[in-house]
């Protein structure tokens, strides 16, 4: 089964094609500002003329709903919704939680995800390291920055869009927190994610719509 990847949530546009587990053939363009409407459409085009594989090959979609910047999780998500249509193959639209948490190859036990979001308003999700498997086991979508406050992160290691401004915010309040604030992903990030993980992460409704109204700063 050959899918192909969209990642749109943020300045990066990034296109892939996997097979299982494994990626094909991957592009990538990141770009000072959210242009995929120029980029998107041009670079699924390139991927394809490099041979490997074409159009009629694709037998699924997989895209990024969100968190993200919500305009350029749209033209992700319009792509994926009109190729499932017209070639009527399914279409999965994957939240960023899913995305960060199960592609960080960094070494954890426990991992929180967090997005900066508009108005000083936060999304996180955690995850855990049993056996190997990476499972997602607190979340919130919708948190102000007052309220992120109670939630209990000091073990584990933080990634996201949110991990960078969270450093700033608590640099003088709480040391020796776990950062990697210079981790991102990309399309390859898709191919990684289990789809037998939580429904609430994994939409297959046609059409697929954002993951949330809200975008985070990119």
């Amino acid at each position: 089964m050959l899918s192909l990847n969209i990642e749109t949530s943020s300045n990066l546009t990034s296109v892939s094609l996997s097979q299982e587990l494994e990626i094909v053939e991957i592009l990538n363009i990141n770009s000072e500002r959210p242009n995929h409407c120029e980029l998107l459409a041009p670079l699924i085009r390139k991927l394809l003329d490099k041979g490997l594989s074409t159009f009629d090959d694709i037998s699924e979609v997989r895209v990024n709903i969100g968190p993200g910047n919500l305009s350029s999780l749209r033209v992700g998500i319009a792509t994926a919704n009109t190729i499932g249509s017209i070639k009527k193959i399914p279409v999965y639209g994957i939240s960023s939680f899913l995305l960060y948490g199960f592609s960080y190859k960094g070494n954890f036990d426990s991992l929180m995800t967090l997005f900066d979001l508009k108005n000083n308003m936060f999304a996180y999700g955690k995850f855990k390291k049993i056996d190997n498997n990476i499972k997602l086991y607190e979340e919130n979508s919708k948190i102000t920055f007052e309220e992120l406050e109670s939630v209990d992160f000091e073990d584990s290691v933080i990634i996201g869009t949110g991990a960078k401004k969270l450093q700033s915010l608590y640099s003088d309040r709480r040391a020796g927190l776990n950062y990697d604030s210079d981790y991102n992903i990309d399309s390859s990030s898709l191919a990684k994610v289990d789809l037998k993980e939580p429904e609430n992460h994994i939409f297959t409704r046609s059409p697929l719509m954002p993951f949330n109204s809200f975008s985070f700063v990119s």
